[in-house]
Formats: C-alpha cells, structure tokens, sequence
C-alpha cells in the first residue's frame, strides 16, 4: 500500500490508465459561491493510507499521529485524503482547477467526469485548467484512457518551474502524458496574475513549481490551496510535521506554517483539495494552535 499511495502522489503517477481500470460509478458536485462566480466543488474520489508514519507524519511515531487524529473524533489508522477538483464559471470562461487522477484502476478515484456531468459542465466547455503540481492525483485527468485530451479546448496553465520538472521526468509514462498536453501548455512566471481573476501565488516544497490560486476579486475571493497541506488535521495542526513524498521537506514544512498562520490571519477563505469534501473552510487560530473550520452548507 505505501509504494501505491507513493505513487499515486508522486509524478510517476502519471502513467497511462489502465484498460481493465473500472468505470466511475460515484461522484458529486456541490455548488459554491465565489462573489458573483458560480463554482463547484467536484469528486475525483479518495485515497486510505495507513497510519505508519511514513507518508503523513513522516518520521513521527505512528501512536502520536493516532492520539492525534483521536483528538478530532477521527480513526486512529487508517487515514483517508478525499481527492477534489474546483471548477469556475466565469461567463466567457470556464476554469478547471486541477484534474484528478484520470481513469485509473485504483479503488474509488477517477469520478471527475461523473462530477461534471452533476455540474452540467461538458468536458469541451472548459476552457482553462490551472495545475497546482504535476502530481498524478491532479494531473492524470488531463488525458482519456485512449490517450487522448479529456479538455480538448483547454489552456493548460502551470508554473514554469513546475513544467519544466515535469518535461524533465525520465519516466516514460510521464514523458507520454507530457507529450500529449504540450501543444496546449501555457506555463507562467510564479506569482503571476495569469488571468483577472487568477492570481498564481507561488507556494514552493512540495514540488519544484508548486502554486496554489487566488480566485475571484476582492473582497470575494477563495484560496485554492493544493497541496500544501493535505490532512485536515494532521496538516493543519502540525503544520511542521512533513509529508514523505515532498520534493523539499524544509521548504515545504516552511510554506505550510508560514501560508496557513496568514490564512488564519486574514481570516481566509480556503479549497483544500484533500480535506474532507466539499473542501470548503477556513484556517482558525484557537490560541498557539491553528484548527480547520469547513464551511457549513
């Protein structure tokens, strides 16, 4: 289980579906309101790893991540990572925030397209997708099983840092999922205003290029927050403890305490990608310690 969990969230994930992968047969959306931007929150699935301290946690006994998780009201072990995408409906465009996994032949992932169809949102109606990282569980659906593009009328938008490492990656199955989207990659400078109503801010660590957005404009904005933290617990109230599949642990553990202390701060408005769905919160210091809030519906 540790080397596919590793897998699933590192690049090397990005191989080609499997034919014998199963259909979707779950998936939802739920619709959020960003200012006078219609958006929805959108399954992809999720993903049960184990307690062993060594990919949540890393390097931390397992009992003291337990006693933690317990503390919420959660399970001891195992540990689950909802997996979700966010799409935007800006009028002239529709945007995409992440991909999913794809068409995999892992249990319980690859539901996007079933998400999306619930959101009444034809795959050739996107016209814009931001990539966080080029992670197999937020790029993966950038392509069919056939190979082909799942968004066909889509820019590709992603750091170029983060291009970059992945043009780079040797691993073959990588190398046939970038050669597939490269006619429609867009890659922009971190930090940059990419469209009016995007703001890239750059959030280094977990990968070379990794961004996370800023959505909307002001005073109406949701902080799309990728992976910089990926538990809701775990990640947010330990912000120093790593994850075993960063590029950079020291600078990752440094741009999740630094990020989530100014969200707490600013009292904003976040879409964490593998917190429970719909992923919808805010970051709320209580005292030394930071606590997730999910948005009530």
């Amino acid at each position: 289980m540790r080397r596919v969990v590793a897998v699933v969230l590192a690049a090397a994930c990005t191989r080609s579906p499997s034919p014998n992968a199963p259909a979707a047969t779950s998936g939802r959306a739920e619709r959020v309101q960003i200012g006078a931007l219609e958006a929805y929150a959108l399954e992809d699935g999720h993903l049960v790893v184990p307690n062993d301290g060594q990919l949540l946690g890393f390097g931390r006994p397992p009992s003291e991540i337990a006693d933690l998780l317990a503390a919420a009201g959660l399970a001891r072990d195992p540990i689950q990572l909802d997996i979700e995408c966010l799409l935007v409906d800006a009028g002239d465009r529709v945007i995409l925030f992440d991909t999913g996994t794809g068409d995999t032949s892992l249990p319980d992932t690859g539901h996007l397209s079933r998400s999306l169809a619930l959101a009444h949102v034809a795959p050739a109606r996107v016209t814009d997708i931001f990539i966080s990282h080029a992670h197999g569980d937020h790029v993966g659906g950038l392509v069919t099983r056939a190979g082909t593009l799942a968004f066909p009328a889509a820019t590709i938008h992603m750091s170029a840092p983060e291009w970059a490492a992945f043009q780079a990656n040797p691993d073959p199955d990588s190398k046939r999922l970038v050669a597939a989207i490269t006619v429609k990659v867009s890659a922009f400078e971190p930090g940059a205003q990419v469209l009016p109503i995007v703001k890239a801010i750059a959030t280094p660590g977990h990968t070379p290029g990794h961004s996370s957005y800023e959505i909307g404009t002001a005073p109406d904005t949701l902080f799309y927050l990728g992976d910089v933290a990926h538990h809701s617990v775990i990640s947010v109230q330990r912000p120093a403890w790593s994850i075993q599949v960063d590029f950079d642990r020291p600078a990752a553990n440094a741009t999740r305490r630094e990020l989530l202390a100014k969200l707490a701060a600013e009292h904003t408005r976040v879409f964490a990608a593998h917190f429970p769905f719909p992923g919808l919160g805010r970051v709320d210091a209580e005292g030394p310690s930071l606590r997730w809030k999910p948005e009530t519906r």
